[in-house]
């Protein structure tokens, strides 16, 4: 999957798995749900999403719901699409209360339970109080649409004390909790509400928050003392204007409450060709804003490094296989140095790999050209650049460069190995080089 970067970066894998189901009559052939169960509700109420799937079709059958138990805890029953049934839930304003939907295909059916607090049990999922309470002041994040699975839209957010520059860079010293979930196709900016829960098996379904991605980070003064941890539970309820986020980090429960608007920045279209496979992608951007060398700069991968390759499909639609290339020096196991990022279009069709060739560094989209590097409306970095990680803002970018023009070659060695020599320039003029020889292996 292409990279897009901000300062800190916004990386997405969808993975696909199933959750198991609370109770089952009889063997399930055909149909399955993949929503966890109990699905649990905040008191306020609101949407909640069954998620299903169908293998095998059996014609003129179509997924059916029965409220068993519980009847005083739903307003309406909805299937806006297949695979997802939501379901709306009353505003409570007593004790917990508990509903039981039996969902049916053909011969088979589930039970699904949904456990709705009661007012004044300490709002959390096991009565108790939070280990941390935080209130976030700032929003910000982006919506992504189908981009990454079909039938679902995805949202990736920062809720924050700090919030993000218009560069796209956090702030020193702050608390950033990052969400990735998904939600219906919905098409809307705004983040539809209703309660998301932890997958993870990372499904991509609706109303899930991803487990890979989804994670606290405190920025330091730099980035060896800026942390990131991931979540190893987590909920969601989105209400009008609010947002309440329970995560687990580190053994602690953290409360997180946010009140203001949830509309994210649309990227849903961010793809900078938008089908024209002609023109400057970069827009005529200046050296000033896309270049902080102020000399040559030549990289070199000597030590502990790591170099690996993406296969992006078309992406930038010329009719050629589009390869994203890294080549990244380390530390102790983690990135730090020089980093190298290329963007390939080749002159064949193939997905394994076949990248070799001679390339010209160019702002159009063609047959054997490297994309030069800009940064699009979104403050992601796009096509080929260089950057220094280490030291600096919090995002641990201390120098960084598009390279605007020259050629690259990569050559294959035969023997596991390829050759890359980079003669390049950044937007100022100041020449970027590399001659390195190593392994390229498959991201």
């Amino acid at each position: 999957m292409r990279n897009l970067f901000t300062l800190i970066t916004l990386g997405v894998a969808v993975l696909f798995a199933a959750c198991s189901t609370e109770k089952e009559s009889g063997a399930l052939k055909h149909f399955s749900i993949t929503s966890e169960t109990p699905i649990k509700v905040e008191a306020e109420g609101g949407n909640v999403a069954i998620t299903y799937t169908i293998k095998d079709a059996i014609a003129g059958e179509s997924v059916k719901t029965d409220v068993v138990s519980g009847s005083e805890v739903i307003s309406a029953i909805t299937h806006p699409t297949t695979g997802v049934i939501l379901v709306e839930v009353k505003a409570n304003s007593g004790a917990q209360r508990v509903a039981v939907i039996t969902l049916s295909y053909g011969t088979e059916s589930a039970n699904v339970t949904i456990q709705q607090k009661g007012v004044g049990n300490g709002g959390g999922d096991n009565g108790g109080t939070a280990d941390v309470e935080f209130t976030a002041s700032c929003l910000d994040g982006y919506y992504y649409g189908e981009k990454y699975g079909e039938g679902t839209d995805r949202y990736a957010f920062f809720l924050s004390d700090q919030g993000l520059n218009n560069g796209g860079q956090a702030y020193t010293n702050g608390t950033y909790y990052y969400v990735d979930c998904f939600s219906p196709a919905t098409k809307s900016l705004t983040l539809p509400l209703g309660t998301y829960n932890f997958d993870k098996s990372n499904t991509g379904s609706a109303y899930t928050i991803n487990s890979d991605n989804s994670q606290l980070i405190l920025t330091g003064e730099s980035v060896e003392s800026t942390t990131s941890t991931p979540y190893t539970d987590a909920k969601m309820v989105v209400s009008a204007n609010k947002i309440v986020l329970e995560v687990t980090v580190d053994g602690k429960r953290h409360k997180v409450t946010y009140f203001g608007s949830i509309e994210l920045d649309d990227v849903s279209g961010e793809n900078p060709d938008n089908g024209d496979d002609t023109g400057d992608k970069t827009e005529g951007q200046d050296g000033e804003a896309q270049s902080t060398l102020t000399e040559d700069r030549h990289v070199t991968f000597d030590g502990e490094h790591r170099a690996k390759w993406g296969y992006e499909g078309d992406y930038w639609q010329v009719g050629y296989s589009n390869y994203t290339i890294y080549i990244m020096n380390k530390s102790g196991g983690y990135v730090y140095g020089d980093t190298l990022q290329f963007d390939l279009i080749t002159d064949n069709n193939s997905t394994d790999g076949k990248f070799a060739g001679k390339y010209t560094i160019s702002d159009k989209p063609g047959k054997l050209v490297m994309m030069a590097g800009f940064t699009n409306k979104y403050a992601q970095a796009v096509g080929s650049w260089f950057y220094e990680y280490g030291g600096g803002l919090a995002s641990g970018y201390k120098n960084y460069a598009m390279i605007k023009s020259g050629t690259a070659e990569f050559i294959d060695n035969g023997n596991g190995t390829h050759t890359v020599i980079l003669d390049g320039k950044d937007y100022k003029g100041n020449k970027i080089t590399c001659n390195w020889t190593g392994v390229i292996e498959e991201d």
